[in-house]
C-alpha cells in the first residue's frame, strides 16, 4: 500500500492567481484543485498497483470533503478502474504563501470570459474555431506536454493570440510529475476540469467547455482494451455534481458531444485548416524503445481516428506527415505494423457495431447523463456518421487489405 501526502499543490498551480485564504469561496477553489492534484499525482507516481492508492490530502473544509468521500471514489473507479482510499486532513495555515509574496492575475479585473480547455491537440483546435465563428469570448488553459508536443502547442498560443478579439489570456501549466510511472494517466481530465473552473472562478464565469469528439467520448472497451473515460458523458455528469455539492457555480460543458471530429475539421475555415498541421494528436509514448519516430506515429488510436476523420472528407493536404503515413506501403512485421493491425481492427469492430445496432450496449450511456431528450437519436446520428467516415478512409487507402495480403 502506498501512501502519498501533498502539501501545497495549489501554489504551483494557482501561482498566477491573487487567492484570498480567508475567502470561504477561494478556499474551496484551493481545496478543489488539491484534491485533483493530490489524485493525479498519486495515479502517475505509483507503478506497482498491488491494492488501494493511500492518499490523505490536506484541505480546508475537512467535513465537506468527507462528506464526499464515498463520491469521490466512485468517480475515481469509474474514469480509472482503480481502487482509491482517500482521506483528509486540515490544512496547515503556517505553509500559505503570504499574500504579499503571491503573483498577481495579468488582468485588473475579472473578465467574464468562459475558459476552453486547451490540449494542443485537434479537436482543441477546432474548438478554438467554434469560440471564433460564434462569437464566444474564451481564455484558454491545458498542460504543457513533452517537448516536441509543447512546441506545437506554443505555436497554436501564438495563432489564437493574433486570431481572437479580445485578445485570449492562455495559460500553460507545466506538468507536477516530471517523470511519471504510471502512463495511463486516466484522472488527469479532473485536475486538468479543476483548473479551468478555478480559472472560470477568477474570470468570474460559470461556464468551461471541453471540446472533444463523441466518437472518442464514448470509446468501448472492445476486445478487452482499457480505454480511459476522461471525457465520457457520466464522468461530465459525476464530476459537475461534484461541483454543485461544493458550492461552485460552474458546470463544464460539451459541445462536441454528437459531433465526429470529421465534421468538425471540415467546418473550419482555411485559416484555421492551414494551422491544422501545428497540432499534435498522438497517443505514443516516448518511453517505449521499439519506436523511434519523432512527429506523430500513425497507427495509435488517436493518430489513426485523426487520419480517418481528414480522409473522410479530402482534408489530408492540411495534415501533417506520420511516421506511418496515409499511403504508407512499408509492411515490415515491426511495433508499428502490429499495432496498426491491431487499431484498425479495434475501428472495424467499433463500426461493424454500430452498424448491426449493437453499440449502445458496450458504450454505458444513461438518460441522466443528459440535458437532451433525444441524446440516443443524435449519438446514433453521429456514430452513423462515423461509420462512414470510416469507410471512406478504406476506400481511400485500402491499408488494411493491402497488409493481410503481404
Amino acid at each position: 500500500m502506498d501512501k502519498l501526502v501533498n502539501e501545497n499543490l495549489h501554489i504551483q498551480f494557482l501561482k498566477d492567481f491573487d487567492i484570498d485564504y480567508y475567502n470561504s469561496n477561494d478556499k474551496t477553489i484551493v481545496d478543489l484543485v488539491t484534491v485533483m492534484a493530490s489524485i493525479y499525482c498519486a495515479d502517475v507516481s505509483i507503478k506497482a498497483r498491488k491494492t488501494k492508492l493511500i492518499i490523505n490530502i490536506p484541505v480546508f473544509h475537512v467535513e465537506v470533503w468527507q462528506a464526499l468521500t464515498g463520491k469521490i471514489k466512485l468517480l475515481l473507479k469509474w474514469v480509472s478502474d482503480e481502487d482509491y482510499k482517500i482521506t483528509f486532513k486540515p490544512f496547515n495555515k503556517d505553509l500559505m504563501t503570504k499574500k504579499d509574496n503571491q503573483m498577481k492575475l495579468s488582468l485588473d479585473s475579472p473578465n467574464r470570459r468562459i475558459v476552453s480547455l486547451f490540449s494542443g491537440g485537434l479537436d482543441s483546435l477546432t474548438g478554438a474555431y467554434y469560440n471564433v465563428k460564434n462569437d464566444i469570448s474564451s481564455d484558454y488553459i491545458g498542460f504543457l506536454n513533452k517537448r516536441e508536443e509543447a512546441t506545437k502547442q506554443r505555436l497554436l498560443a501564438d495563432f489564437y493570440k493574433k486570431k481572437m478579439n479580445p485578445t485570449p489570456e492562455i495559460i500553460l501549466i507545466d506538468k507536477p510529475v516530471v517523470k511519471k510511472e504510471h502512463y495511463i494517466q486516466a484522472t488527469r481530465s479532473l485536475l486538468y476540469f479543476s483548473l479551468a473552473v478555478a480559472k472560470a472562478y477568477y474570470n468570474q464565469s460559470n461556464q468551461v467547455n471541453l471540446y472533444e469528439n463523441g466518437v472518442l467520448t464514448l470509446n468501448p472497451n472492445l476486445f478487452d482494451r482499457f480505454t480511459t473515460k476522461t471525457t465520457h458523458p457520466k464522468t461530465l455528469f459525476e464530476y459537475n455534481n461534484l461541483l454543485t455539492e461544493l458550492n461552485i457555480n460552474t458546470q463544464v460543458q460539451h459541445p462536441f458531444l454528437y459531433k465526429t471530429k470529421g465534421e468538425s475539421i471540415e467546418e473550419m475555415s482555411i485559416e484555421f485548416k492551414n494551422i491544422i498541421k501545428d497540432s499534435f494528436t498522438c497517443g505514443a509514448g516516448r518511453s517505449d524503445i521499439l519506436k523511434a519516430h519523432v512527429g506523430q506515429c500513425g497507427v495509435c488510436i488517436p493518430c489513426l481516428l485523426r487520419k480517418i476523420s481528414m480522409a473522410a472528407y479530402d482534408n489530408e493536404q492540411f495534415d501533417c506527415l506520420y511516421h506511418f503515413d496515409y499511403e504508407e506501403k512499408k509492411f515490415e512485421p515491426d511495433v508499428y505494423y502490429y499495432e496498426y493491425i491491431s487499431n484498425i481492427e479495434y475501428f472495424k469492430k467499433y463500426v461493424e457495431l454500430i452498424k448491426n445496432n449493437e453499440i449502445f450496449s458496450e458504450l454505458n450511456i444513461k438518460p441522466q447523463y443528459y440535458d437532451d431528450v433525444d441524446y440516443l437519436v443524435k449519438t446514433n446520428g453521429m456514430l452513423n456518421k462515423f461509420a462512414k467516415e470510416f469507410e471512406r478512409y478504406m476506400e481511400k487507402y485500402d491499408l488494411y487489405r493491402y497488409a493481410c495480403a503481404y
